[in-house]
């Protein structure tokens, strides 16, 4: 590829690249697909694509593995198209290079089968090895060299274990004493009745499938491929090799809620700004129109002609019919996530759903009064208090952070997320990233205040003011 060819395809976000040094930090980043990686400094790993993978990296530097190939990625909000990552070391340089373009359609998928086949390649491969050793003892040690980050058993042809090396010993926390000769159905009790693994394999031996293992009150998932070894002279046993799939699963769920917020965001600020102008165009007629019939009528007077007085009277009910469909249109359009009485309940549920996710604990201060507070101002701070616990997530990697709601005795109700992560310039916030455009407008919107403040590595500030609402607007609507 050409410099103009290479200029051309950055330029249209159709690919991009990065150079990562010997400790694993970003030297040189290019390419709008690449902004989900950290700045020029920082360690790749901070990353959600590369959090955790510091292994891998050793892996790829010590030639163990050739690449590090990742299809079919999500990171909203840099990136909401697929596109695929794949790392490779230069020896002469040192450093790691990390490559991406567009993922298209099928190309997911073609990119997963492949994949698979080199993923069973590498075990049949494994598998002609230990035939030819002389000595089952040095097979066993291959297995456990060569898959030193993976789990890798052995079964008899009754699914019983035979072998389980020190890094399935250390998932399942037992020895490898307790764990040999039992069946693996009862090993990893995950599996349904209805499909044990005797079930799951094909007449020729082979299966891949994924498994939910719960441990501790955690769920680790886990990728397994499964052969018949008893070929061309081998032992009469199946080989099972096991990769730790929950990160990459917890990425792509986390992938399809922002997918998912971002998409009924769009829904809600879009009804809101329906219901705004219904109410300072349709509405504010209405009202306005009730009194000037009802004063037609009266400056018509008793003697006025029957009809007529009978056309006003209609008219005038005509239009407050009118408002009170309005009325019901607008609470239609402004009634989302928090039921009058339960913003409380509403704020504990999204803090519980935080720290799940996160492991982060959230401390949550609600004052009695805020607690019970309805109405359309309880639904805009939570979806403000949403979108800011969702920034913190994805972009400042806190240990701490705190939720406060208060309504004081002048009934304005305040809301403050506060978070001890990495901080940010917010006026060098990039184009295209709209979190905080969309809490300022929806803040607008109640005609509440809106403030910002990220201090280097002191964190995050949000602030939200929303005043008590008109008396008398309330009385005319």
């Amino acid at each position: 590829m050409s410099d103009s060819e290479l200029k051309q395809a950055l330029s249209q976000n159709l690919c991009g690249f990065a150079v990562i040094d010997a400790a694993l930090n970003v030297s040189i980043r290019r390419g709008a697909l690449m902004d989900w990686l950290p700045e020029v400094g920082a360690s790749v790993c901070q990353s959600t694509v590369f959090q955790g993978r510091e292994d891998e990296f050793a892996a790829l530097r010590d030639g163990q593995i050739e690449k590090i190939f990742l299809p079919g990625l999500c990171v909203p909000p840099f990136q909401k198209a697929p596109f695929t990552v794949s790392t490779s070391y230069d020896r002469a340089a040192k450093a790691f290079l990390i490559f991406a373009c567009t993922d298209r359609g099928d190309g997911v998928v073609k990119s997963l089968l492949t994949r698979e086949r080199q993923e069973r390649l590498i075990v049949e491969n494994q598998a002609k090895t230990a035939g030819r050793l002389a000595r089952e003892k040095e097979a066993r040690y291959r297995d456990i060299v060569d898959s030193a980050t993976e789990l890798v058993l052995r079964l008899d042809k009754d699914f019983r274990v035979t072998f389980i090396n020190p890094h399935a010993c250390w998932l399942l926390d037992e020895p490898a004493q307790l764990l040999i000769g039992r069946g693996i159905d009862e090993l990893l009790p995950c599996v349904s009745p209805e499909e044990p693994w005797a079930r799951r394999l094909k007449a020729n031996g082979l299966a891949s499938f994924e498994q939910p293992l719960r441990r501790c009150c955690q769920t680790t998932w886990i990728w397994w491929s499964v052969h018949w070894l008893g070929v061309n002279g081998g032992p009469k046993e199946y080989q099972a090799v096991g990769r730790d799939m929950t990160a990459l699963r917890r990425l792509r769920a986390e992938a399809a809620r922002g997918a998912e917020e971002i998409k009924r965001n769009a829904v809600m600020r879009e009804r809101l700004r329906i219901a705004h102008d219904l109410h300072d165009t349709l509405v504010q007629s209405l009202v306005a129109l009730v009194p000037q019939l009802r004063l037609i009528r009266k400056v018509a007077g008793e003697g006025a002609d029957a009809r007529l007085i009978d056309e006003l009277a209609r008219a005038e009910a005509a239009a407050r019919d009118g408002l009170t469909h309005a009325r019901a249109a607008l609470a239609d359009l402004r009634r989302q996530d928090v039921e009058p009485g339960g913003f409380g309940s509403a704020l504990e549920r999204l803090a519980d759903l935080y720290s799940a996710r996160t492991g982060v604990k959230l401390r949550l201060d609600i004052d009695t009064r805020a607690r019970t507070t309805g109405g359309e101002r309880a639904e805009v701070l939570f979806r403000i208090a949403s979108e800011a616990l969702r920034n913190t997530e994805l972009h400042a990697d806190p240990t701490s952070v705190e939720l406060a709601v208060f309504n004081d005795e002048f009934e304005t109700l305040t809301l403050i997320v506060t978070d001890n992560g990495r901080g940010f310039d917010p006026e060098q916030v990039k184009s295209g990233h709209f979190g905080l455009i969309g809490m300022q407008e929806q803040a607008e919107m109640i005609g509440a205040s809106f403030s910002l403040v990220s201090v280097g590595e002191l964190g995050t500030k949000v602030t939200v003011v929303a005043p008590a609402p008109d008396a008398k607007q309330n009385e005319t609507l």
